[in-house]
């Protein structure tokens, strides 16, 4: 599969076969503006919300955390998606789905919990019986592993990468010709 879409100076590039999407064909056909730039917010919104690749200046976060600042970066933190922009993330994360993609959104997710663990770790904690609940000689081990998890994952990314860049080659070697979104002579009204 070539990709859908790119992120390319942290910019949301568009495959034009992309809108041979049905998904994404109906939110860029409702935007009657010449520049598009409501459908442009509300692909950007879809890709940096759910794309997991590197190139993503979006991906250091938390979900939770993601959603609100994609929200609050381009479409205001009242919006909500519409039918049309669901059915269009429905189809998003089903087309971008892989092996390693999905192993690694869920590892990230376990790296997340674990990173919650090692902030909530407070040695003044104790049980019912006095003793200490957080022990420093377990946190020193933990965190003695935390490398080799960091190393994991960041095989995984690179792996999920690679796979990414060979879904992207077209016949020829040549680029894929592309619509570059957002673009940066428009105003997006959001403040």
């Amino acid at each position: 599969m070539s990709k859908i879409f790119d992120i390319d100076n942290n910019k949301v590039v568009l495959n034009p076969n992309s809108l041979n999407i049905p998904q994404f064909k109906a939110i860029w056909d409702r935007d009657k503006s010449k520049l598009k730039g409501n459908a442009t917010k509300e692909i950007s919104y879809i890709v940096y919300r759910y794309d997991e690749s590197i190139d993503n200046p979006y991906r250091a976060y938390k979900d939770e955390e993601r959603e609100q600042i994609i929200l609050k970066d381009f479409m205001g933190t009242d919006w909500v998606p519409d039918e049309l922009v669901l059915a269009a993330i429905e189809k998003y994360t089903e087309l971008k789905q892989t092996t390693n993609s999905r192993l690694l959104r869920s590892a990230k997710k376990a790296a997340d919990k674990l990173s919650e663990y090692f902030d909530s770790v407070d040695f003044n904690v104790r049980d019912s019986s006095g003793r200490p609940v957080f022990s420093s000689r377990d946190l020193a081990s933990n965190l003695k592993e935390v490398a080799g998890i960091v190393k994991s994952l960041n095989l995984l990314e690179e792996m999920v990468r690679k796979e990414q860049m060979e879904s992207s080659n077209i016949r020829g070697g040549g680029d894929i010709g592309l619509y570059e979104l957002p673009r940066e002579d428009f105003d997006y009204g959001v403040e």
